[in-house]
């Protein structure tokens, strides 16, 4: 969960995806045609910018940067048409002479803006610095163009705050096509389970202009009880899923292939995939795990992860920190067994990291040089800290591009070999992307950071993005704001943020509840203590603290499981969750938007009234609930 969010390097990587040979979206992407100073359809060229014949790959026309001004930052741009819902593969050659500074480097992005300018979203390669021998192609895949664009830029350019010299060429976007078929998963962690519902869901990409859904067919195979091989049409078939849920007692013993095929009407096969999935008799023993309701278990009791990113394990920093009612942290920097003590001694879990092993990725340690290098480093951590009791999960990706697939599924094979007794966390700004990722983390979280460029809202849109992402199957920790941005910028171009008030953090934490979250990790408690013009660390750790003792206190009923009426009336912008306590129905509302609104909820189920836990004191009358909510304001009512 890097703030500098836009730091991901995109490796070139095997993946199950194909891509189209379909045209090209950029137009003179070489730079050849050139007129005076200016290459055709490019933007002209700014300052330390410039098309030079001779400069590309082969000595044929390139862009060229040569810049000795930290401060400068502005580049070339070419607009593009991409259809909305597509996705696209882009992509540039570059090469660098002593590039030096604190980004990465040399890269191309794509952002799109809305139909009046304003910047909505993009998608970021990493880059390359330093002096390389050759040129290198450097290469990343967008999510689906949203259908709010109305306009979309490319940009090959370097990093703010770098100075040097570097050289691009050969820029390409083009349509990047997925199988019908991308993935088979279950609902069971880390596929075993000995009984209870277990429910199979394929991700499917059908595009229902092409291939209408009537004129297709979906069915899961595999072997029952008797070990005789069966064949179940999806429960559910739409264009992005296909699901089908079992006893677990209805399945063979062991380890099987659990098949599903995709056809048209007249038995055409048009994609399948498969998951390998085991039946026991009996569970393993596990330290720490994830139940069938999403919740991790911790020493063989339910736990609400609630915490903050750090950076390094202080005994000082956490006597402050354990005045607040978090039960653990994620430091990126990798505490060693006398830090790991002092957590335990606190009563507080360790989010593990090992993140950055990687190797040619930007935050890869210089000795990890090769995967042997990664494998033997993993192996060490987890021989080293794997069996310390205030370990609870490992932290194995920060962002790291879909592109990486193959490797980042490779990495998640590895942690489950090594080490039974702990989950795998991942922590992606690629929202509208978590499904492509499924195959590489056991829990899953996104990092909203809308203040004050963006509405609350974010939080709403981002988790519940997730929660569907995975099926609504997978844990989800959730990264709410609690920094200034303020602190990620260069000194001349601070003023213009601010960290959240704490009504903001209160919204944003329960909006990602409300969402589908069952466990929160702030980012993050180092930034609270950097200086920024009128805050100080007391006032915005007074806000996160209070905001954290109130969904403390709510942690039982957090934790809760049991059937939950179905709720109607929901108005737009209110997100809505529910628990049952000991037969007790707890509801969650969340008012996401910036105006007051008013909500009259319906349920499926008689109750005699209600009573607010937080939040307005509501009305009942004929089984409907009626309550007005703030703006950005959370609520919860005990249904009688």
């Amino acid at each position: 969960m890097n703030a500098k969010r836009f730091l991901t390097l995109l490796q070139l990587a095997a993946a199950t995806v194909v891509f189209a040979q379909e045209s090209e979206a950029v137009k003179n992407g070489g730079f050849e045609s050139i007129l005076n100073g200016t290459a055709e359809h490019w933007s002209k060229p700014p300052a330390h910018y410039s098309w030079q014949a001779g400069a590309g790959r082969n000595g044929t026309a390139g862009l060229c940067f040569d810049n000795d001004d930290p401060a400068f930052y502005t580049f070339p741009s070419q607009r593009i048409a991409l259809k909305p819902g597509k996705a696209y593969r882009y992509s540039v050659w570059v090469r660098t002479e002593n590039l030096t500074g604190n980004e990465s480097g040399a890269t191309i992005c794509i952002e799109w803006y809305d139909r009046n300018g304003k910047w909505i979203g993009g998608s970021y390669a990493d880059g390359v610095k330093g002096t390389t021998a050759d040129w290198l192609k450097i290469e990343g895949i967008t999510q689906g163009i949203p259908d709010e664009a109305g306009s979309i830029m490319v940009h090959p350019y370097v990093r703010k705050g770098m100075v040097g010299k570097a050289w691009f060429d050969d820029v390409s976007v083009t349509p990047y096509i997925r199988p019908p078929v991308t993935g088979v998963y279950s609902s069971a962690y880390r596929n075993i389970a000995e009984r209870n519902e277990v429910s199979f869901h394929a991700a499917l990409w059908i595009d229902e202009n092409t291939t209408p859904l009537d004129t297709v067919r979906g069915a899961f195979r595999f072997r029952n009880a008797e070990g005789k091989t069966m064949s179940k049409p999806a429960d559910v078939l739409t264009s992005q899923e296909a699901r089908l849920a079992l006893q677990a007692t209805d399945l063979a013993e062991g380890k099987q292939t659990i098949w599903f095929e995709l056809t048209k009407a007249n038995g055409e096969k048009i994609g399948e995939g498969s998951v390998d999935f085991t039946r026991v008799r009996k569970m393993p023993e596990r330290k720490v795990w994830i139940d069938e309701w999403r919740r991790v278990v911790v020493d063989g009791k339910p736990f609400f992860p609630l915490g903050m990113y750090w950076s390094r394990v202080q005994e000082h920093e956490l006597d402050i920190y354990k005045q607040g009612p978090f039960n653990c942290l994620m430091p990126y920097q990798a505490p060693n067994r006398e830090q790991l003590d002092m957590c335990l001694a606190r009563g507080l879990k360790v989010i593990y990291s090992v993140k950055d092993i990687y190797h040619g990725t930007t935050w890869a340690p210089q000795s990890i040089k090769s995967s042997e290098d990664e494998v033997a480093f993993i192996e060490k951590r987890v021989q080293d800290y794997g069996k310390h009791p205030a370990v609870m999960a490992w932290y194995i990706n920060d962002e790291l591009p879909v592109s990486m697939l193959q490797r980042l599924s490779e990495r998640q094979q590895l942690m489950e070999r090594l080490d039974a007794d702990h989950p795998t966390w991942v922590v992606l700004y690629q929202y509208d992307q978590i499904r492509d990722y499924l195959p590489t983390f056991d829990v899953v979280g996104t990092d909203p950071y809308p203040i004050p460029s963006k509405p609350v809202s974010v939080a709403t849109r981002w988790t519940r993005a997730t929660y569907n992402g995975v099926f609504g199957k997978r844990a989800v920790w959730q990264v709410p704001q609690a920094f200034n941005w303020d602190v990620y910028k260069r000194v001349e171009e601070r003023g213009k943020n601010r960290s959240p008030t704490r009504d903001e953090i209160r919204s944003m934490a329960w909006q990602c509840v409300a969402g589908g979250a069952n466990g929160l990790v702030f980012y993050s408690f180092f930034d609270l203590f950097k200086k920024t013009e009128g805050e100080d660390f007391e006032t915005r750790w007074g806000n996160v603290r209070a905001v954290a003792e109130e969904i403390a206190a709510k942690i039982p009923v957090l934790l809760a499981v049991g059937p939950t009426p179905k709720v109607g009336g929901m108005p737009a912008g209110v997100e809505v969750r529910c628990w049952n306590r000991d037969g007790e129905i707890y509801l969650l509302a969340v008012n996401s938007t910036d105006q007051p609104v008013n909500a009259a909820l319906t349920f499926d189920r008689k109750f005699s009234g209600a009573e607010p836990e937080f939040g307005p004191r509501p009305e009942w009358k004929e089984n409907r609930l009626t309550f007005s909510l703030k703006p950005a304001e959370p609520a919860m009512f005990r249904l009688k």
